[in-house]
């Protein structure tokens, strides 16, 4: 990879975690709006505001995940330029179609694949959840 793409790669992660940062954690709303409410008014009212903090919490959750992986990217185009791109696993050359999409991967599809076989996975059957 010469130093254009790699410049262009950089600058692609600066963005993303300037755009993560500016849009910062998710707010997670408590369930109850009053402290001296006792009980649930509304059992639907409930549910809701745990699937919202459910929601919120994952994307907080993501989000670190994703800030974290791009600061190892900015890190490794700054101190070993030459493995950026380079899978971890197997140490082919990662697509540059996937960097494009994912400029903080790690890994070639086939090794990402072979490390998490569940992902994107679909059930074939409403009691495939094993």
């Amino acid at each position: 990879m010469n130093e254009t793409r790699r410049h262009g790669f950089a600058h692609q992660l600066a963005e993303r975690k300037a755009h993560l940062l500016a849009e910062g954690p998710q707010k997670i709303e408590p369930n109850r709006q009053d402290d001296a409410a006792v009980g649930v008014p509304d059992e639907d009212a409930q549910a809701l505001s745990e699937m919202l903090q459910t929601l919120a919490s994952t994307r907080n959750r993501d989000s670190a995940r994703e800030l974290s992986l791009i600061d190892r990217a900015l890190r490794k185009l700054a101190a070993e330029p030459d493995e950026y791109g380079v899978c971890e696993d197997c140490g082919d050359a990662i697509p540059d179609k996937r960097l494009e999409v994912m400029p903080f991967a790690q890994y070639c599809a086939e090794c990402q694949a072979a490390l998490d076989p569940k992902r994107n996975v679909a059930r074939t059957k409403v009691t495939d959840y094993r």
